[in-house]
């Protein structure tokens, strides 16, 4: 059964459940539906016309450039109906590479088989376009809603664009067992807790960093949460505590996944305190291993064009028990006059110290070191750089010292809520 389908169902079935909450807009299954089989795409602009494409039938990528998330799901799901081959382009790309990537695409073709684009996040670069099959993500659906326990009753909380692989595969996953998205386009924490309590939502999705900002301004119990969800970013065990006080009854989950190779490894709120680091085990039907420090995952729920084993350069290993330990991406590391720290690791510990909210490091170049890195923090109320620095000085040796630590009241992030780093870099050499 195609995702298509299986909405056509829930449309005959259960038309007036809600599927989706934007805000205070309400639409069900059924709305849902019709709108799907009601847009115009030929009206919609970005439509890219290929030569050619062989083994499949499909001719034209639709290049999906509204800003409105309930238009990006419709319009992506319209595409796959008509069988479009539907990219949702990120809010913050401008339209000169918008039109370069039409070029790119029109040129270049798409892979054999492909149903439907992926852009990657952007955070190291400009983003590219990666091709799939919808089976890699829809075979997937019942073995990644049985780990994070979603059905037709899940209330689940989400912010962000659908262009994201993460948002756009936990909506249709939710979408496909029945469940009820609830989200909102505003960045203000205040709005998301008005949501959470109006709609008795039961699942969080939401990066770390997120999760940050909804501890500092939620002022009351989130009684009803019964699953936080999270990727893969920096944690710690202050945070982790701040949510079981904030949501009670909840369990946390943290999933290891990429763009490339869908969802790779997950763990439990407690066997992440077991063992800080960790990233989990693996998914079912997925395998892992570490040669020389470098991350392959074999599965067959990938993008088109790669081996079923493969890696996208991220580093660590695999203990005793078949957790595996995460340690960053290949090149995450500061040279510091021949003495090699890792960024990922050293941002961990930082995060660990009393006081510390948020952290983020850059590398810089230094005329004596070669390379050197400055922290960027978000403190807690009286919390003095200089009181930070003597706890750093205290436990770690001068080799592995911060050059300088900034304090600022917020992280800047990104549209896929990972920490901007590229704006960090700018205001740094901004000086």
């Amino acid at each position: 059964m195609t995702i298509i389908e299986r909405l056509r169902q829930y449309k005959d079935l259960k038309p007036h459940k809600v599927a989706l909450i934007v805000d205070d807009t309400q639409y069900t299954y059924g709305e849902l539906y019709d709108a799907i089989l009601s847009i115009d795409l030929d009206d919609t602009s970005g439509i890219v016309h290929l030569t050619q494409v062989k083994e499949t039938l499909k001719n034209k990528v639709l290049l999906i450039q509204s800003q409105s998330f309930l238009e990006q799901l419709v319009q992506w799901l319209g595409a796959l109906y008509r069988c479009y081959i539907p990219m949702v382009c990120h809010n913050e790309m401008d339209s000169e590479y918008i039109d370069e990537l039409a070029h790119i695409i029109a040129d270049e073709g798409v892979l054999p088989l492909t149903d439907f684009g992926v852009l990657t996040s952007g955070t190291t670069g400009r983003p590219k376009p990666l091709w799939r099959k919808e089976e890699s993500w829809r075979e997937f659906f019942d073995i990644q809603n049985n780990i994070f326990h979603i059905n037709e009753d899940t209330k689940i909380f989400l912010q962000g664009s659908f262009s994201f692989t993460g948002v756009s595969n936990m909506v249709v996953a939710v979408l496909w067992a029945g469940g009820t998205i609830v989200t909102t386009s505003s960045l203000r924490p205040t709005r998301w807790i008005e949501l959470l309590e109006r709609y008795e939502v039961d699942h969080i999705y939401a990066l770390p960093t997120k999760l940050r900002l909804l501890v500092r301004h939620c002022k009351c119990k989130l009684s009803a949460i019964n699953y936080i969800i999270a990727g893969s970013q920096v944690l710690d065990r202050h945070l982790m505590e701040q949510l079981q006080q904030l949501c009670p009854n909840m369990e946390f989950i943290l999933y290891y996944g990429a763009s490339e190779l869908n969802y790779i490894t997950y763990c439990t709120g407690k066997e992440w305190l077991d063992r800080e680091g960790t990233v989990g085990r693996p998914f079912p039907t997925v395998r892992i291993k570490a040669d020389d420090g470098v991350i392959y995952v074999t599965t067959k729920y990938h993008i088109e064009g790669i081996s079923d084993t493969y890696t996208v350069n991220d580093c660590g290993y695999i203990d005793t028990e078949g957790y595996l330990m995460f340690t960053g991406r290949q090149g995450d590391v500061v040279n510091k006059g021949g003495y090699k720290i890792s960024i990922p690791s050293m941002e961990t510990y930082l995060q660990s110290i009393d006081g510390v909210s948020e952290v983020a490091i850059i590398d810089i170049i230094d005329d004596v070191k070669g390379e050197d890195f400055v922290a960027y923090m978000v403190l807690e109320d009286n919390v003095l750089v200089a009181d930070v620095m003597e706890t750093i000085r205290h436990h770690r040796p001068s080799i592995e010292w911060p050059k300088s630590i900034y304090p600022i009241p917020m992280l800047p992030l990104t549209e896929c809520s990972k920490v901007d780093k590229r704006k960090l870099k700018e205001w740094y050499n901004k000086g």
